[in-house]
């Protein structure tokens, strides 16, 4: 019979965040004015946090946007969240908006890759 013991995450080269990044986490935001609930992981919020703060916007207003915007290019939408984590790391990648990584996780920059 084998035992499991769940060890402390360790930072690799592509590990290099802390688990609490990777933690579902449900918000009620207004989308459009209908209040609804998102679950998304923690690292996306502090993503659509930041670019909301760049764009001087609520975090409502930002996804509410963005919402508009996949009703007039999307024929449905099956997987809204997963939309939501499209964009942002699209926005990562085309540095539309330069995140400062150490804002996302700050627990993680201070512990170099093993």
């Amino acid at each position: 019979m084998h035992s499991y013991t769940r060890t402390p995450m360790r930072m690799t080269e592509y590990c290099n965040f802390t688990p609490a990044l990777a933690r579902p986490r449900l918000r009620s935001v207004r989308i459009n004015g209908l209040a609804t609930c998102l679950r998304l992981e923690e690292v996306y919020w502090r993503i659509i946090e930041e670019i909301a703060r760049q764009k001087s916007m609520s975090v409502g207003k930002l996804i509410s946007q963005w919402a508009r915007e996949i009703d007039l290019t999307q024929e449905t939408v099956c997987n809204f969240t997963g939309l939501i984590r499209i964009i942002c790391v699209t926005q990562l990648l085309d540095k539309k908006h330069p995140i400062n990584l150490e804002a996302i996780d700050p627990d993680a920059m201070g512990n170099p890759p093993q």
